[in-house]
């Protein structure tokens, strides 16, 4: 959204998140979010959002339903597990390091050259 002033109230970007060797998604998933389980579940989407809360979303393919015909089938069969009960230092020992880089929007990033090298 932008302000009288041209600027923007929200950055956006990407974030990387490089885990720990010996260390998994589905680890994690398995001790924070109730009946996830690696054998019927494989989480594709993983959302935090910080506010006023915590809150940490999983959406997993069910690899049970995929195989079954009561889904549309251009469409992946996920379920959502949602947890406002993790605190992100429970994420920390997961995580070897983690980037993200984010922009006001103003100008594609690949557009940028930086000339001080």
């Amino acid at each position: 959204m932008k302000t009288e002033n041209n600027t923007r109230e929200e950055l956006e970007g990407v974030i990387a998140l490089k885990l720990l060797p010996g260390k998994s998604l589905d680890e994690f998933c398995e001790q924070h979010f109730d009946n996830y389980n690696r054998d019927q579940f494989e989480a594709i989407v993983f959302r935090v959002y910080a506010g006023a809360e915590l809150i940490v979303t999983l959406y997993a393919l069910d690899k049970v339903r995929q195989e079954g015909n009561t889904f549309d089938k251009n469409k992946l069969p996920v379920k959502k597990f949602k947890s406002t009960t993790i605190k992100f230092t429970d994420m920390l020992p997961f995580l070897e390091d983690f980037n993200f880089t984010v922009s006001p929007g103003n100008y594609p990033l690949e557009d940028i050259e930086v000339m001080n090298r």
